[in-house]
């Protein structure tokens, strides 16, 4: 069993800031049951594919404002990233039947769309969390996965967290009709995502229970390469923890005096990733 924990100092790699660093425009797919999800594609046709997950009330805009897209791409990947449904530019629906195990197959419609058969997968917070499942549900389709500010979650504790805040927004939205309000709320709380549904949001959390959490014999089926990087002053950095000594291929960096919402905007947050990526890649 390969296992490693570091803890992240400086940076030890200048990782270049390419024009594809600010957000591209998205494009616009429809899924097979009816819902439009906007995404990015760039880097070089022939490179890997990475496909990247964001977290909860956020969207794809967070992996170009948080400067992951350009240094994939001028590493030779090949970046797609979409908002899930309920969040950003793509379709809001109230029932949580419309999410949980349809966060899935959302990600394997746009793959199969883009004709990719295999791809990286990285993922912040609730889009870690999705990763991991999707990884168990098809290894098939993954070369490597990368879990940022949460994990191997234990229980949807979380998320129920989550809907009481949600609701107490929501109480407070729909009285003052005011978005910026909202948007700045949201902006707190690190979101880039240009659009927000409280209502969206509360429905894909209950509908949460259908993904999280995974068993334990799956988890320690994964045989791909996993990276995870933990906030040192984040609460969801045990459920990092919990993934040692039972993923096989795994690799833990802690970032120092980072929390939560603030981890995305470390240093060593995206090269992190990249330099993972690279490792699996290469071989090395």
């Amino acid at each position: 069993m390969q296992m490693e924990r570091r803890t992240a100092e400086e940076p030890t790699t200048a990782l270049s800031d390419s024009s594809t660093s600010a957000s591209p425009v998205p494009n616009l797919l429809l899924s097979g049951d009816g819902v439009s999800l906007e995404y990015y594609d760039v880097g070089p046709r022939d490179g890997q594919v990475v496909l990247c997950l964001h977290g909860l009330l956020d969207s794809c805009y967070h992996w170009g404002e948080q400067n992951a897209i350009g240094p994939l791409v001028a590493s030779g990947f090949r970046v797609v990233a979409a908002s899930c449904r309920g969040h950003g530019g793509s379709s809001k629906h109230y029932d949580p039947d419309m999410y949980g195990d349809k966060l899935i197959d959302d990600q394997l419609r746009l793959l199969d769309e883009l004709q990719i058969d295999k791809a990286h997968l990285v993922g912040y917070s609730m889009g870690a969390e999705t990763a991991i499942a999707m990884t168990v549900r098809h290894p098939g389709r993954v070369l490597s996965l990368c879990v940022c500010c949460s994990g191997w979650t234990e229980t949807t504790k979380p998320y129920e967290a989550a809907i009481f805040y949600l609701k107490g927004l929501k109480m407070f939205w729909y009285p003052c009709c005011c978005p910026c309000v909202c948007l700045l709320a949201m902006r707190c709380l690190g979101s880039a995502a240009p659009v927000m549904d409280v209502g969206a949001g509360i429905a894909l959390t209950r509908g949460m229970k259908s993904l999280v959490p995974v068993p334990e014999d799956d988890v320690r089926a994964i045989e791909v390469p996993v990276c995870g990087i933990a906030a040192e002053r984040d609460p969801e950095r045990i459920s990092l923890e919990r993934m040692e000594g039972v993923v096989k291929n795994y690799t833990l960096t802690i970032l120092p005096k980072a929390g939560h919402e603030d981890a995305p905007k470390h240093p060593l947050y995206r090269e992190t990733i990249v330099k993972h990526l690279l490792k699996v890649r290469d071989g090395t």
